[in-house]
């Protein structure tokens, strides 16, 4: 009898205990920013912005498109964390990071260091590895503002796409937060970022071009530079890169690529090179990486010496100009143009990073630590000091898969007769 009316006073405790939610938390009774920007500040550390959804709120531009309505809050406060208590007095919630995107570094900061940032706040539980790493030219604050969703009522999901662009036209590396924390300790690699900036539409022209000059075609663009007009100013283009936690220079957007396909994260995009028989038309092309490239590493004479070997496959998407390159006979012709254009690309940002920035973003290091016995002799070495010494051969081999659509190349008529085009 003791024993039962133990257990059954245990139950009722447990009862009690477990029912109930004391520390729910009602979904409005917090505030989820989605973009963080961090500027230097003038009256103290850091100025941090912040842009976050207003609940159940949409409005319409003077064009008719939907947007999401979202708040910017700026604030400077000595540290990240305490910032989000400081924001408190402007937003009378509590400020939670539990489902941030993205956070935005302006320039200035990254070229003097923001490893004491990123190891300030990889401590904070409600950080997140996923988080996006950018770092924008001019102040982050000015980007966050002009972070604008155009498309559908969503702040959240519209960062998340707009940030995972990379992964389908591979103009910025995609950068998370765990990954980018691992590089600044790693003695193997370098870290990156996206690189993003304000767009204010100045270049693109008006009117027509009169001249009759070969299309402009491998052409890399920085942040604020792509020729467009539209509804967003902010955009990503091209990549950041560091040397320890320091910013020591960037990619363009087609050097990116070449990153990209070096590294195996190129997940595929389109490319359009002139066609060398017709320089005034041009050939597009789809590629992507065949397999992860592979690279081995050993020494000669003292130095190291990197072998990467790429394969490329390509599909055709267009050809504007009546080359019958469709016929077997002509298929190698069309894998040569298209070796050695990203052949060009590839051997001079791997160049660019070992002469100009002297910055092992590639990881080869991951690879040359093989030749050393034990973690000490790798860490006296110093790899990444000797990687503007490394000798690097990449051997690429481009297959063209498939022709598009066309299966023969047809002429064009008009009462004249055949057009030669």
């Amino acid at each position: 009898m003791y024993r039962k009316i133990s257990l059954l006073l245990i139950f009722l405790m447990l009862f009690t205990v477990l029912t109930g939610c004391y520390d729910a938390v009602e979904i409005d009774d917090e505030v989820y920013p989605v973009m963080l920007g961090v500027d230097k500040g003038a009256n103290n550390k850091f100025r941090i912005t912040i842009q976050y959804s207003v609940y159940g709120a949409a409005n319409r531009n003077q064009e008719g498109t939907q947007r999401t309505q979202s708040n910017i809050a700026v604030i400077e406060a000595p540290s990240i964390i305490e910032s989000m208590e400081m924001f408190g007095q402007e937003i009378s919630r509590r400020i939670t990071l539990k489902h941030l995107k993205v956070i935005v570094f302006s320039e200035k900061i990254a070229v003097e260091g923001i490893g004491k940032y990123i190891l300030g706040i990889q401590r904070y539980r409600e950080m997140r590895n996923t988080v996006a790493i950018t770092v924008v030219k001019g102040e982050a604050q000015n980007f966050v503002r002009e972070n604008l969703s155009i498309i559908g009522e969503s702040l959240p999901k519209m960062v998340e796409l707009f940030f995972s662009q990379p992964l389908h036209n591979s103009y910025s590396a995609e950068e998370q937060f765990f990954d980018f924390y691992q590089s600044i300790l790693s003695s193997y690699k370098q870290p990156v970022a996206s690189y993003g900036g304000v767009n204010d539409y100045s270049n693109i022209g008006e009117g027509e071009n009169q001249k009759d000059i070969p299309p402009i075609t491998g052409k890399g663009y920085l942040p604020g530079e792509i020729p467009r007009k539209g509804s967003a100013k902010r955009e990503l283009s091209g990549t950041a890169v560091f040397n320890g936690d320091k910013m020591v220079g960037y990619l363009d957007s087609y050097e990116t690529r070449y990153y990209l396909l070096v590294e195996g994260k190129f997940r595929g995009a389109t490319i359009t090179i002139n066609d060398k028989y017709k320089p005034s038309t041009v050939i597009v092309a789809y590629i992507k990486l065949a397999r992860k490239p592979k690279v081995k590493a050993h020494f000669s004479g003292g130095k190291p010496v990197i072998d990467v070997n790429l394969k490329v496959e390509a599909d055709i998407v267009s050809i504007n100009n009546k080359t019958p390159y469709e016929k077997l006979y002509m298929i190698q012709d069309l894998n040569a143009q298209i070796k050695d254009f990203l052949s060009k690309g590839i051997n001079k940002t791997i160049e660019k990073t070992q002469k100009e920035y002297e910055s092992d973003i590639f990881g080869f290091g991951y690879h040359v630590v093989d030749n050393f016995k034990t973690i000490q002799e790798w860490e006296d070495y110093n790899w990444l000091s000797h990687y503007k010494d490394a000798k690097i051969n990449v051997n690429l081999t481009v297959n063209v898969r498939r022709m598009g659509a066309g299966f023969y190349t047809s002429d064009i008529w008009d009462s004249g007769g055949r057009v030669e085009k």
